[in-house]
């Protein structure tokens, strides 16, 4: 009897503690609540349950006991936010499973802070840099956070409640205010500190929003934007009305990647003298993507004295500058592209150059390359890349020949440089058995 009158002693005072503690805890959220200006509607003291339900405005807030085994209080903000918002998710980056996709605002702080999905439009729109800001404190100061369903909850200790549901607070009241996602992205890309969060916001608009006047707005602004990336795209979705800042960012000295798109989007709309200044001063930087392109946009000109800085830049480079200068020197389609590229077939330690210029004799060569092309692939025998890009020019340049089809140039072991049209059928090339160098027509069609 003894004992099980201890043992309700001892239960009794366990239930009173713990009583006591949920009292005290209520006191503090009718505190934070009082102090945060809710108005508190019901609250709910049971031993084992706890429970407190207030409004701000047009936000429901509710306080809940956590299952942390070291107590403490959950805090719910029930958020009437915009069209789509209930399939806004947003939860600290560790929570993210493996196969996920998610959404990437251009910040990188809060992109490795957090695991977001939902319309990105819409995210991009609410998520400005105090929103931003506001959502990465609350993440340092509670157990947990995260925004589903319209809720935004977090965790924490009975002393952080009230600073903790001001966070909250302001982070709801952000994302409950009427939207235009127009003009909410127009002011991210003009204001954002983060020049990726800028970025993605310009993206959006024009992908999104084509055409709008908010949209041309913000493109003309980002044509100053201190991001050459920014300005960039701004001046290309812009077209002509862009292109004096294309100009000067392919003539830019510092950004090398930048430089190198500025010139391909400009393409021919870049006067030619312009194009070999910049490859001057790229070779001499060394900075090879802005080198590349103006040698893809020479290739593109064909004009004679192009022809020649191609000439000049794939006899002097190594590596890919030289294979490019031979890819470009193909794209001319000019006969006078033939003569230094047959001689780089010849440059035997740059086996890059050789398939270049063998490729590029695929689409610019005559009968004249068709020899130094099956010397270049009989005596290759430990690069196979070689040998088939030969062969293949080989093939091109066949099909290229008056009344001839693809395949009907053979090569004979016999005597180099033999060309005659075959008896057989007209029009067929092969090599002859006379002496070397002759080109016959057969009997019937001599005039």
């Amino acid at each position: 009897m003894w004992e099980t009158v201890v043992i309700l002693f001892f239960g009794g005072v366990k239930v009173w503690s713990v009583f006591q503690a949920k009292r005290e805890r209520l006191r503090i959220w009718q505190a934070a609540a009082e102090s945060n200006d809710l108005v508190v509607e019901t609250t709910q003291t049971w031993v084992w349950s706890l429970h407190l339900k207030a409004h701000a405005g047009p936000l429901e807030v509710r306080f809940e006991d956590t299952r942390h085994k070291d107590g403490g209080s959950r805090i719910v903000v029930v958020v009437r936010g915009p069209l789509g918002f209930t399939a806004v998710k947003i939860r600290r980056e560790w929570m993210k499973p493996p196969w996920a996709r998610e959404i990437e605002v251009g910040d990188k702080a809060f992109d490795g802070a957090f695991y977001v999905v939902g319309p990105p439009r819409l995210l991009c729109a609410l998520l400005d840099a105090e929103t931003r800001h506001l959502l990465i404190d609350v993440n340092a100061e509670s157990r947990g956070m995260e925004i589903v369903d319209g809720e935004i909850r977090a965790e924490t200790s009975d002393g952080q409640v009230s600073n903790l549901l001001r966070l909250l607070l302001e982070i709801g009241r952000r994302l409950a205010q009427p939207l235009d996602a127009v003009q909410r992205l127009a002011e991210n890309t003009k204001k954002d500190p983060k020049a990726g969060v800028r970025l993605r916001n310009l993206i959006l608009l024009v992908h999104e929003f084509p055409g709008e006047p908010g949209t041309t707005e913000a493109l003309r602004t980002a044509c100053s934007d201190a991001s050459a990336q920014i300005r960039l795209r701004a001046a290309k979705e812009l077209g002509a009305e862009g292109r004096g800042v294309l100009v000067e960012l392919a003539e830019n000295t510092i950004d090398d990647a930048t430089s190198a798109q500025a010139i391909s989007i400009l393409g021919q709309n870049l006067p030619p003298e312009r194009t070999r200044a910049i490859l001057a001063q790229a070779l001499r930087r060394r900075h090879v993507q802005t080198a590349r392109a103006c040698l893809e946009a020479l290739g593109d000109s064909g004009a004679a004295e192009d022809i020649g800085t191609l000439a000049k830049v794939m006899a002097l480079e190594k590596g890919e500058l030289a294979a490019a200068a031979a890819k470009a020197l193909g794209s001319t389609g000019s006969p006078a592209a033939e003569p230094p590229l047959v001689l780089a077939l010849q440059r035997a330690e740059l086996a890059d150059l050789q398939v270049a210029a063998a490729n590029a004799l695929a689409r610019a060569g005559t009968t004249a390359a068709v020899l130094p092309l099956k010397e270049l692939a009989e005596h290759i025998s430990h690069h196979p890349e070689i040998r088939k890009a030969a062969r293949q020019a080989i093939a091109e340049i066949q099909s290229r020949l008056p009344g001839a089809s693809p395949g009907q140039l053979s090569l004979a072991g016999t005597e180099t440089g033999q060309l005659s049209l075959a008896q057989a059928e007209p029009g067929q090339l092969s090599l002859a058995s006379e002496p070397g160098g002759e080109l016959s027509l057969p009997a019937e069609e001599v005039p």
